[in-house]
């Protein structure tokens, strides 16, 4: 029984993180750039479980295959892009991400809905100021075309403001999502690949499937209902084995 009791209880923690996660993905399925997360599941080797009192400890039970939620991991697959027609939007096509000084430091996004600040630099709103191989980019219009490898120019094509700094790392797994699809890094940056592309008045979508999110949900819902109705029968037994034992 105590088995049982293990595996009900480590499967709801893993669920009800699961569901977190799920919820979190559905919330920013409209932000542009958004990663969606994972819940990564490990299993304990087999364990023996002791009840400690006065007398000294006594084992009761084995524990073995406890899966329990390790990890949460994000998903870099990339999203659609779509066309929004606002020159300050910028979209990426392939690896990479925009740099962004937060004033505290550099964070990593492929979120391009910039906009101006009062001094008209280039900037992610709420975040900080858009990174150029230069530094920050300040632009004396918001009429400009920003080409395929970032450079931007005025319309009018007589004035050069910068271009946009695209990194990538060669471990994702050192970056941190803080939030949205925001991320710092735990390691240096290294310049993207010629692969990758800047499309202005665009966009790129969060990687979210509704639809498979609502499956994810509804399943994590299911598995915590039927847990925490076994948990109850096994809550019954043990209360009869209680009394059958006193009677005894």
């Amino acid at each position: 029984m105590f088995q049982g009791y293990y595996d009900l209880t480590s499967n709801m923690i893993t669920q009800n993180r699961n569901l977190n996660v799920v919820s979190n993905n559905m919330t920013n399925v409209s932000t542009p750039g958004y990663k969606m997360d994972r819940i990564m599941q490990s299993t304990f080797r087999d364990e023996m479980i002791y009840r400690y009192d006065r007398d000294g400890k006594t084992a009761v039970g084995m524990v073995s295959r406890m899966n329990i939620a390790d990890e949460r991991v994000t998903d870099y697959t990339e999203g659609g892009i779509r066309e929004t027609g606002d020159a300050l939007d910028v979209g990426l096509t392939g690896n990479g991400f925009f740099v962004i000084d937060t004033g505290e430091g550099p964070v990593y996004t492929r979120d391009g809905s910039f906009n101006l600040d009062n001094e008209g630099y280039l900037t992610l709103p709420g975040i900080g100021r858009v990174q150029g191989t230069n530094g920050a980019i300040r632009l004396t219009t918001d009429n400009i075309i920003i080409d395929k490898q970032g450079n931007i120019f005025s319309e009018e094509g007589n004035q050069f403001f910068g271009t946009l700094q695209i990194v990538d790392f060669a471990d994702y797994g050192q970056l941190t999502k803080i939030s949205g699809s925001v991320f710092r890094a735990n390691a240096q940056p290294q310049a993207a690949d010629g692969g990758t592309t800047v499309t202005q008045r665009y966009l790129e979508d969060s990687n979210v499937s509704m639809a498979e999110e609502m499956t994810r949900m509804i399943s994590s819902q299911r598995i915590l209902q039927s847990s925490a109705q076994i948990l109850k029968i096994y809550d019954q037994l043990e209360a009869k084995m209680v009394t059958i034992g006193s009677a005894t």
